[in-house]
């Protein structure tokens, strides 16, 4: 017969996951970060990156950057681009 081990009782206990609440549908939440600088630079010199990506697809792109600075001119592009292909309009950023 096993030994009993009191510190085990009571010890091990099993939590569920909380449930995550995602979007309605697609650029309703758009989550980014700027990534960098990185040691080694990447193709055309970028030593940064930006990732946007949709809470409700979990769809992710990700742009090379030389410089932090050109973070908005890319999210702009990002923005025409994502509106035009599926008809609708982006309606928050959040970033970290």
């Amino acid at each position: 017969m096993p030994k009993y081990e009191p510190w085990l009782a009571g010890k091990a206990s099993i939590k569920p996951f909380s449930k995550v609440v995602r979007e309605s549908s697609p650029l309703e939440l758009i989550y980014s970060d700027i990534y960098g600088p990185m040691n080694v630079k990447a193709r055309h010199g970028s030593i940064y990156f930006i990732t946007l990506i949709d809470d409700y697809s979990r769809y992710g792109h990700v742009y090379l950057l030389p410089h932090h600075y050109e973070a908005l001119d890319v999210f702009k592009r990002f923005v025409v681009e994502v509106e035009t292909k599926l008809e609708r309009r982006v309606k928050i950023l959040r970033t970290k």
